[in-house]
């Protein structure tokens, strides 16, 4: 499911890394846990969180419940300095695109 998830993410979202996170990244997920995903894309640039949600949901499929966190990469380096759950975050996080 997440490998047709990144293919699209590739095409659509330009330039883009997208980070696993939490109970799957961890390895604790339980049956109805969700995924969590930090993506990061320069395409976000001066679109509201609302939009960016959208445009990532449309490519994941329906079944799949997710938690997003969306960037641009400006936002994040700005962002991840500051947050005390990011910086938790990237000690365990797990590279997919």
């Amino acid at each position: 499911m997440l490998r047709d998830f990144i293919v699209k993410a590739k095409e659509s979202l330009g330039d883009v890394e997208i980070y696993l996170f939490g109970s799957y990244a961890r390895g604790d997920w339980l049956r109805d846990s969700d995924i969590d995903l930090i993506i990061i894309s320069t395409l976000f640039k001066d679109l509201d969180m609302g939009k960016r949600y959208r445009i990532v949901r449309e490519l994941l499929p329906t079944e799949i419940s997710v938690e997003l966190l969306l960037y641009t990469p400006e936002e994040f380096e700005r962002i991840k300095k500051k947050s005390i759950i990011l910086q938790d975050v990237i000690e365990y996080w797990i590279k997919l695109l």
